[in-house]
C-alpha cells in the first residue's frame, strides 16, 4: 500500500468518524443547543394532553391563556400538585365566580349611568318624606297616649293621621316610580354558570394556596367573563318589571 493509498484510508475512516459522532452529540444534546429543542417537544405534549384532560368553561379559559401562563398550570400538574381534574374545577372556579363579578358591574354602571341631578334631588325628597313619616308617627301617637284623650278622640286622632300618611305615602310612591316600569338584573341561584361547586370552590382554594399568580391570566379571566356577562345581560339578565302600585 502506497502513501497516497495510507492517506485514503485515514481520509474515509476520519469521515466515518464524524458522520458517526454527529447524531451521538445530537442525541444527548448536551453542548450543541439541542436539548431545549427537546424539553419544548416534551412540553407541547404535555400541555396538549392536559388540555384533551379539561372541558367546558376549564378548557375555554385554559385555551385562551398565554403560553407561560399554560405551562405554569402544566407544571402543577405534572409535579402532581394538582391532578387535572382539580385544575379543570379550579378554572371553572375561577370563571364563573370573575362572571358573577362582571354581572354585577354592569348592573352597577346601568344605575350610575341613570344618575341625573333630577334623580338625585328625587331621592333627597323621598329621604325627606321618610323621615317626616316616622317623626309625625310617633309624636303623634305618644302625645294620643300621654294626654288622657278620650276613646272616641283617640280613634279619630289615629284615622286622621292614618290618612296623612296615605298621603305622604302617595306622594313617596310618585317619587320612587312605583307602578311603572323598571329594569331589574337577577342571576338565579342555581345557574351553573354562574355559581361554582363546592368541589369547584376547594380546587380553586387550592390553585391560590399554591401560590399561582398571573397578570396575565387575570387579564384573560377578565376579558372572557365581561364577553359573557354582556351577551347574558342582553339575552336574559334584565328584565322589564313593575314594583307594587300607588295607594289610592
Amino acid at each position: 500500500m502506497g502513501i497516497s493509498d495510507v492517506s485514503a484510508s485515514l481520509f474515509q475512516a476520519t469521515a466515518a468518524a464524524s458522520v458517526q459522532a454527529k447524531p451521538t452529540a445530537a442525541k444527548s444534546g448536551a453542548t450543541d443547543g439541542t436539548a431545549p429543542a427537546a424539553a419544548s417537544k416534551t412540553d407541547k405534549v404535555d400541555l396538549s394532553d392536559l388540555a384533551s384532560a379539561l372541558k367546558g368553561d376549564a378548557l375555554d379559559l385554559f385555551t385562551n391563556l398565554a403560553a407561560e401562563d399554560r405551562t405554569s398550570l402544566g407544571k402543577l400538574v405534572s409535579s402532581g400538585a394538582m391532578s387535572a381534574d382539580e385544575l379543570n374545577d379550579a378554572l371553572s372556579s375561577a370563571l364563573k365566580s370573575e362572571r358573577k363579578k362582571a354581572f354585577w358591574q354592569s348592573a352597577r354602571e346601568d344605575a350610575e349611568a341613570g344618575r341625573t341631578p333630577e334623580g338625585e334631588a328625587r331621592q333627597q325628597k323621598m329621604q325627606s318624606i321618610t323621615q317626616r313619616m316616622f317623626s309625625e308617627t310617633e309624636t303623634r301617637r305618644a302625645a294620643m297616649f300621654a294626654s288622657g284623650m278620650s276613646m272616641e278622640d283617640r280613634m279619630a286622632a289615629t284615622a286622621q293621621l292614618g290618612e296623612e300618611m296615605r298621603a305622604l305615602q302617595n306622594t313617596y310612591d310618585q317619587l320612587a316610580g312605583i307602578g311603572k316600569p323598571m329594569t331589574a338584573y337577577t342571576l338565579k341561584g342555581g345557574d351553573e354558570r354562574f355559581f361554582a361547586t363546592s368541589k369547584e370552590q376547594a380546587a380553586g382554594q387550592k390553585l391560590a394556596d399554591l401560590g399561582f399568580q398571573s397578570g396575565s391570566f387575570d387579564k384573560v379571566l377578565s376579558t372572557l367573563a365581561k364577553g359573557f356577562s354582556q351577551k347574558y345581560v342582553a339575552e336574559e339578565g334584565k328584565t322589564e318589571i313593575t314594583i307594587g302600585s300607588a295607594i289610592k
